[in-house]
Formats: C-alpha cells, structure tokens, sequence
C-alpha cells in the first residue's frame, strides 16, 4: 500500500511540475498582451499610411507616431486639436468612403483616414484659386495650391473640425470637401513623428527619414 501511494504521489507531483510551466507562459502572454493593448490604447500607437491623399507630408508605407494620452487628455477638456494638425479619423457615413467587410466575420467597417485640420468649429472655410481661407489666407508651405480650385465658403460647426489632404491635386483626396466637417469625438489621435521606414533612397542617396509632423 504505502509503495503505491508512493508512486502515485510521484505522478500527481509529475504532472503538476508539467503543468506549471505552462501556466506561467500562459499568464505570461496573458500580461503581456493586457500591457501591449494599454499601451497602444493610452499611451502610444503607429498607424500606416496607404494611398497619396497626404502627399507630399507622408508617403505611402510610411508608419506614423500617434501619442495616444493626447486624444484622452482633450476628451477630460484638456487642450484640443488644432488648425494645421494631422489627424487619424473616423469618416462620417458618406457616399465617398465605402465600406470594407472583415474577412471571415462579415463585419461591415469605414476605414480610418488621415488628413490635416484647416478649419475649426464657427469658422468659415473657403478656396479661392487653390488657396485657403479661414477667415484669412491660411499659410500652408507643406502643399502646392491647385490654382482652379474654387469653392464657396462652408461654416464649420461647432465641436467640428474641416480636414483635407495635403495633397490638392484634382482626386487627390477624399476630404471634408466630400464628406463635410469630421465631427471632433471621431478623432483617434494626431500624427506626431514619422517613425518608418528610418532611411529612404532620394535621387539615389540614402536619407534619415525620422521627422516631426
């Protein structure tokens, strides 16, 4: 009796040795993951950059820095977007930005997009001759104006934002000459730092590519 005890004792001990380690990996991962997803949530997050609408500010396949604790900070009233910052957004529901299913769940979603405030709640925003007016010339030496644009003047409401691409070319981009102001509770966060790639090839020569927005 006492050798058989014996030897059972030695399995159950086995098996629970056996499966220590893997609860330890597993809450490992566990931890890991809840720390990755607080992170990128109220910290700190990079979004792609797909398409020429920011062209030429940002280039596709570049990776954009967005420090996610602004987007929190503005929404206990602490400070605001501005005129002249590049957001990463939620487009309302229009005809311009359709949108995309997630494969295997059928889940219906509009994608993300990217633009530069030019325009703030209670403003009247206008393009004359491809430049922009809030009240005043806007000074924009991040884009070449596209001298046939004209459009008439468009107040903003409040808690709104009006965005375009940097780009201004004819098509260039789907903006809030498409799809109107961008409500401000849309907005994910600002892009800040362009972090990738880290070099990029220029008239041949390799360049450092990390820059500030």
């Amino acid at each position: 009796m006492s050798a058989a005890s014996d030897s059972q004792d030695t399995k159950r001990d086995s098996a629970g040795r056996g499966k220590k380690p893997l609860l330890r990996a597993l809450a490992g991962l566990l931890t890991g993951l809840l720390v990755a997803l607080f992170v990128v949530t109220f910290v700190v997050t990079t979004v792609g950059i797909s398409g020429r609408s920011m062209v030429p500010t940002l280039q596709p396949g570049e990776r954009a820095l967005v420090p996610k604790y602004e987007t929190w900070l503005h929404r206990l009233g602490i400070g605001s977007f501005g005129r002249g910052d590049i957001v990463y957004f939620r487009p309302p529901p229009n005809p311009y930005t359709p949108t995309r299913t997630v494969p295997l769940l059928g889940v219906e979603y509009r994608p993300f997009y990217i633009k530069r405030i030019v325009g703030l709640g209670g403003e009247s925003v206008a393009f004359r001759n491809g430049r922009v007016y809030g009240g005043e010339l806007l000074a924009e030496p991040y884009t070449a104006p596209v001298t046939t644009l004209s459009i008439e003047p468009v107040t903003v409401p409040p808690d709104h934002v009006y965005v375009l691409g940097d780009n201004r070319m004819p098509l260039g981009s789907v903006d809030s000459r498409r799809f109107g102001p961008v409500p401000r509770e849309r907005i994910a966060g600002r892009a800040a730092l362009v972090v990738w790639p880290l070099f990029t090839r220029e008239k041949g020569r390799w360049r450092w590519n990390v820059r500030a927005l």
